[in-house]
């Protein structure tokens, strides 16, 4: 079985979709799909938008995450919701 426990962060990255974020690099906004990791671990290579593939560190990228349509609170239910009802009063 696999050790999950060492996962680092550019292999989250692998095959999701990432925005540059830091203004040290010069594709700073622009959006990509990781496509490999570098054998030294950190090493992105990125098929950014409009520009093709590209080499960049992880700490230069950031993943881009799902807009969330609600808010983070808990939904309530009513009084029933965590109760077990007979399907004839449902």
């Amino acid at each position: 079985m696999k050790d999950t426990k060492n996962i680092t962060e550019a292999q989250l990255l692998l095959n999701q979709q990432v925005v540059v974020t830091s203004h040290l690099s010069r594709f700073t906004g622009r959006t990509g799909i990781v496509n490999k990791i570098m054998p030294d671990g950190r090493t992105l290579d990125i098929d950014l938008d409009g520009v093709g593939d590209v080499f960049l560190d992880v700490t230069l990228v950031g993943e881009i995450q799902e807009r969330q349509q609600f808010a983070k609170t808990e939904q309530s239910l009513g009084p029933d919701a965590n109760s077990v009802l007979p399907h004839n009063q449902l």
